[in-house]
């Protein structure tokens, strides 16, 4: 069998992996790629992003070009890529927002993510982390609760776009302790961190690798992450469900579609390309480096991802904790 080299180009840094797959290579892909990155560049989905069109073109020896179209909490990304011609030309990378929670958050989606998109696999997850300013009026998070009681419609919570599930596990922990939380959609992460470093945010929720080198450094504070057990990467820090919201979970993810009607064959070239390099320990340790995990999944499986996220956040739109945009 044929061995393949998995090396990162563009601008992620390492060796990928090697791994004993190949491909019975037919005419696709005979031109370039377009890889759509649902958000502005620096930010987690935006590293993931660049990292699977990096997997991509080092498998198949074209180019996998990266594309970032942000807005609208990724509607507009989302919008383009249903757009677009099926032929596997054009993929999209994003957080979950614009592949499953768009539906219910906003109010005039001009796409569906169940009917319009094909899924290939979900790439990634992890939990989401509650950070706060250094001058934020609370260090944990019963103390955000409390300040919250006594002081209602004071506490902002910044996350990087409606319908995100720094939005969503914000919008739980309101619902579960009774109190008002405002949340502030940012136009990605980049933003959002900065805005924190500089004391104009009290607190935000989004995904841990945005934030673990300021926490280092001492420049923000880390109150709790939404997932069962803590993140390896910040043992100090307790859970949601540690600091008395017994039973909270929450994880975010990271996925990747085609257009609906994309060939069954291209969906699983892809999907077979990126679980044989997640299965490698380079992969492992890259994907820890950030934060996340690997899930790599099947496209079925994924589906049933979609539709459950959608379906959990339903209910929040409903009772009007969350505010369809």
């Amino acid at each position: 069998m044929k061995r393949r080299e998995f090396i990162v180009l563009g601008g992620t840094a390492g060796l990928l992996a090697s791994t004993g797959m190949s491909f019975a290579q037919d005419s696709w892909p005979s031109k370039p790629v377009t890889v759509i990155s649902a958000y502005p560049p620096g930010g987690t989905s935006d590293i993931l992003a660049r990292l699977v069109a990096d997997i991509l073109t080092a498998e198949f020896g074209q180019q996998f070009v990266l594309e970032n179209v942000a807005g609208a909490a990724g509607a507009l990304a989302g919008g383009q890529l249903a757009r677009s011609a099926p032929d596997g030309y054009t993929i999209l990378v994003s957080g979950s927002a614009p592949l499953a929670a768009n539906k219910v958050v906003q109010a005039n989606l001009a796409y569906d993510p169940e009917a319009d998109f094909e899924p290939i696999t979900v790439f990634a997850e992890s939990p989401a982390l509650l950070t706060a300013a250094n001058n934020a009026p609370a260090k944990t998070l019963q103390e955000l609760i409390t300040y919250a009681r006594d002081n209602p419609g004071q506490v902002n919570i910044g996350n990087p776009g409606a319908g995100t599930k720094g939005h969503i596990c914000a919008a739980i922990i309101g619902q579960l302790e009774e109190i008002e939380i405002n949340h502030v959609p940012y136009r990605g992460s980049p933003p959002l961190v900065a805005d924190l470093l500089g004391g104009h945010i009290e607190f935000a929720l989004d995904a841990p690798s945005n934030y673990l080198p300021h926490i280092a450094a001492g420049n923000v504070q880390a109150l709790a992450v939404t997932s069962a057990e803590r993140l390896p990467e910040l043992p100090d820090v307790p859970t949601v469900a540690e600091q008395g919201l017994e039973g909270y979970e929450q994880t975010l993810w990271f996925g990747i579609v085609g257009p609906k009607g994309m060939p069954a064959e291209i969906v699983a070239q892809i999907n077979d390309t990126l679980k044989a390099w997640g299965a490698t320990p380079e992969a492992q340790e890259q994907l820890a480096s950030l934060g996340v995990r690997p899930v790599l999944n099947t496209p079925e499986e994924m589906r049933e991802t979609v539709a459950r996220e959608i379906e959990s956040i339903r209910p929040l739109v409903e009772a009007g904790l969350v505010q369809p945009t």
